[in-house]
């Protein structure tokens, strides 16, 4: 039996029912609410991670995740990442380098979003999943696409182990 009183367990935390949305791909109203910086996979740099949720929309409430490499050996790999965390900074009004996120939360941009095709490290089934493909001012128009493209996975292997940030 685990004895779990000293473990800070959230009391509202989000049930989760291991299933998750797939949004069409487009451009969609966002903002951060999360973040936090972990090392790489390979232990060798830098990954900041960024929940970030649609807000306007059919979607609205979804969560993506992007993580942007801050560190990394490769310096074409560093320079896209930071480069990308400069561009978040700029449309949320925030002089770069920032000393931390705070100035980036809950701050309106648009995000473009794709879809991607992987196979599952555990199942070997096809699975789909978001991946955003650049930061917009929260003026840029965005699209709305029909609620029935929007697919449904399960499982816990639903996101590819890393993404590389992209530029636009």
């Amino acid at each position: 039996m685990a004895n779990l009183t000293d473990i800070p367990l959230q009391a509202d935390v989000a049930e989760n029912t291991g299933e998750f949305t797939v949004l069409p791909a487009g451009k969609y109203k966002a903002c951060i609410v999360a973040d936090e910086l972990k090392d790489n996979k390979n232990q060798n740099g830098k990954i900041l991670v960024l929940k970030i949720q649609v807000t306007d929309g059919q979607f609205a409430r979804e969560i993506l995740t992007d993580r942007i490499n801050i560190t990394n050996p490769s310096a074409q790999c560093q320079a896209i990442g930071q480069g990308t965390l400069k561009r978040v900074c700029n449309i949320c009004g925030v002089p770069y380098p920032p000393q931390d996120t705070n100035g980036l939360m809950g701050k309106p941009f648009v995000v473009d979003v794709k879809v991607e095709e992987f196979t599952s490290n555990n199942t070997g089934n096809k699975l789909k999943s978001n991946k955003i493909k650049g930061y917009h001012s929260a003026d840029t128009p965005t699209s709305m696409a029909p609620a029935q493209t929007a697919a449904q996975s399960h499982g816990q292997d639903v996101q590819p182990q890393q993404q590389a940030a992209s530029g636009w």
